[in-house]
């Protein structure tokens, strides 16, 4: 086989492995972007009104997400609720009063369910700067949706902490979409992408070779 023809193999190798690769990272994208995910005003008694994009059914838990961003986390923690230390000692904190009450509408308006919860069970993932605290189960198929949602008990205290309405999955690897977007980007990471830089080469290798070297024989 010629020069020519292995930078072409190659090439052709290289292209299709980055093509698999560009494809994983877009469903990876896909399947895991929030349904919802809006800032909320705590310290106030409004209504909200939110699309909601329903891709999978991962995302099936409304929750609050408290940043850490501009305020000490010490503070944060005694509205959200969680383990602080404090005088030389754990203190949990419970979450403050938060009853949200919540309407999930078609775009049309119809009513498809309505509930009522409060800052409950800690979502917070290992080394996150966000605190996020699971407020109802909502499960929805895959579409569109409206969600309405009412501070039933706003607190002054939270005026300061910025904070946000979110779809989370309150596990990981519930659906075979979040599986594929897994698996695929660690299979990108640790073999297809070494593999496009390895074909990369070897097609450089053999064009040089085919451009400016000895031809090699069929």
């Amino acid at each position: 086989m010629s020069h020519k023809s292995k930078a072409l193999l190659w090439g052709g190798v290289g292209l299709s492995l980055l093509v698999l690769v560009v494809a994983f990272r877009l469903f990876f994208v896909w399947a895991t972007t929030l349904p919802l995910d809006a800032p909320v005003r705590l310290d106030k008694g409004e209504t909200v009104e939110l699309p909601v994009k329903v891709r999978t059914l991962e995302f099936d838990t409304l929750a609050v997400v408290f940043s850490t961003g501009e305020l000490p986390l010490f503070t944060v923690r005694k509205l959200s609720g969680g383990p602080i230390w404090e005088n030389e000692q754990w203190v949990e904190y419970p979450p403050a009063p938060m009853p949200l009450a919540w309407k999930l509408l078609t775009p049309a308006g119809e009513l498809v369910s309505e509930g009522q919860g409060s800052l409950g069970e800690e979502l917070t993932s290992y080394g996150s700067d966000q605190i996020t605290r699971a407020v109802a189960r909502i499960p929805m198929q895959p579409g569109e949706y409206r969600l309405q949602v009412q501070v039933r008990n706003p607190d002054p205290r939270f005026g300061e902490v910025d904070t946000r309405l979110a779809m989370v999955a309150a596990g990981k690897g519930q659906t075979w979409q979040s599986g594929v977007a897994w698996w695929g980007s660690i299979l990108s990471g640790v073999l297809l992408i070494p593999l496009v830089i390895i074909c990369g080469l070897l097609t450089l290798h053999h064009f040089i070779r085919w451009r400016y070297g000895e031809p090699a024989a069929d």
